[in-house]
């Protein structure tokens, strides 16, 4: 009797692990995605979707162009770093229950001054739905961009911490890399 009563209670772990769901790719809710209501957006030297090159000591930092504020200080480019043609993102569980993760973007703002110098490489067709914002960080110089995209890069060697498994753990990894193809129209 205790042994068909083990095997049960195996039995039901199993499967009830199995229907567990964890989805990657959850629709992104609207109030972390760009929000551009009130700006001016032909006054910005870029365009959503546009892929820069920054140069730094020698070092080439590439980023896409995903968002677009301004605020008292003046006005900002939110990009996403690329390493080799992935973006810099995070997983976010989201719900306690029947968790989903929600794919998001890091973000770092450029303010827009005359200081820092990029090319334009290319623009990219964007799906505008596909881009949440999970990360931000500001910087004003060549310098703090060149800072924000090491760390982002270190980050990123460490192993990921489960989506699913976020919400209990003390300090989760939850940055990763998206391919670009996951924002494209």
């Amino acid at each position: 009797m205790t042994k068909i009563a083990f095997i049960l209670t195996i039995g039901l772990l199993v499967s009830g692990c199995n229907n567990m769901k964890t989805n990657s790719s959850a629709s992104i809710p609207e109030n972390i995605q760009p929000n551009w209501a009130g700006l001016d957006i032909d006054s910005f030297p870029v365009k959503f979707g546009q892929i820069l090159k920054f140069d730094k000591d020698s070092e080439e930092i590439r980023a896409i162009v995903l968002d677009i504020s301004e605020d008292e200080g003046g006005q900002w480019i939110g990009v996403t770093f690329l390493d080799q043609n992935r973006l810099f993102g995070r997983q976010i569980p989201s719900g306690l229950v029947d968790t989903e993760c929600l794919d998001l973007l890091d973000v770092t703002y450029i303010k827009v001054d005359g200081q820092i110098d990029f090319e334009v490489l290319e623009t990219i067709k964007v799906n505008k739905t596909n881009v949440g914002i999970g990360s931000r960080s500001p910087a004003t110089s060549l310098s703090e961009i060149k800072r924000n995209y090491n760390r982002g890069i270190e980050q990123r060697k460490k192993d990921q911490t489960p989506c699913d498994k976020a919400l209990t753990e003390l300090n989760p990894v939850n940055e990763c890399y998206f391919e670009i193809e996951k924002i494209k129209n």
